[in-house]
């Protein structure tokens, strides 16, 4: 028969080791959860405002087209809280990867020949020394889009776009349309639809170009190219 292999070399007490790591994966665990958390709120949020908005915009013919532009704004800042939220939750994720894959797996059915992460414990350690990201924040904020903002942005567009063809009356042509795009006297109607037009596709373009969360949490994709950096910047 084949030897197991030793589960946790290194001078270490085994005892130790696993109470450390235990409560190592408890923190991370509760780390996750929190930005989880967070996450969940900042979306809720989001809706909760966009169906606040909509419905006082559409409710009366007094109120402002642009109160709808202010929502969007709105929307615009949660994602940008989103995607650094989201940049912590994935690198929470990887930690336990490494700890449920490296540590956990090996106890319940230890390896035969050779483990599956045969350096996960010097990926953690150099995690924890120094934290690395493996996403930037803007990747975050995109993914965040695609996954669900996208379709927010879209509904609050087609409720202002419906908002100034029906309020005060119902627009009569395409040029009666185009002049209540301005804001008051400040801001012409040109400045508005250009405005309106970029955002829109760059909002569209950001997010259906972005690698879907399956791709970004492929984390043997990670282990691979973390491991090939840090064997880099050891030698």
């Amino acid at each position: 028969m084949n030897e197991q292999r030793e589960i946790f070399p290194g001078p270490t007490d085994k005892t130790q080791f696993i109470t450390a790591v235990s409560h190592l994966y408890r923190a991370e665990m509760h780390r996750m959860s929190v930005w989880r958390q967070r996450l969940d709120v900042t979306s809720n949020w989001a809706v909760i405002l966009a169906t606040a908005l909509t419905t006082f915009t559409l409710g009366s013919v007094e109120v402002p087209h642009y109160t709808l532009l202010l929502g969007l704004a709105l929307v615009m800042i949660s994602i940008l809280l989103e995607g650094r939220r989201y940049r912590h939750l994935h690198h929470s994720k990887w930690r336990l990867y490494l700890l449920e894959s490296g540590f956990f797996a090996n106890i319940l059915s230890p390896p035969l020949k050779s483990e599956p992460l045969p350096d996960w414990q010097r990926l953690l350690a150099a995690d924890l020394r120094h934290t690395h990201f493996s996403i930037s924040w803007f990747t975050g904020m995109r993914l965040r889009l695609r996954r669900n903002y996208l379709m927010l942005i879209g509904f609050m567009s087609a409720v202002w776009v419906a908002k100034l063809f029906i309020h005060p009356t119902r627009a009569a042509s395409v040029p009666e349309f185009y002049t209540r795009l301005h804001v008051g006297e400040l801001v012409p109607p040109w400045f508005v639809a250009v405005t309106a037009v970029l955002f829109l596709g760059s909002a569209a373009i950001l997010g259906l170009t972005c690698p879907s969360a399956e791709e970004l949490e492929d984390w043997s994709v990670h282990y691979h190219r973390r491991r090939v950096e840090l064997i880099n910047d050891e030698d």
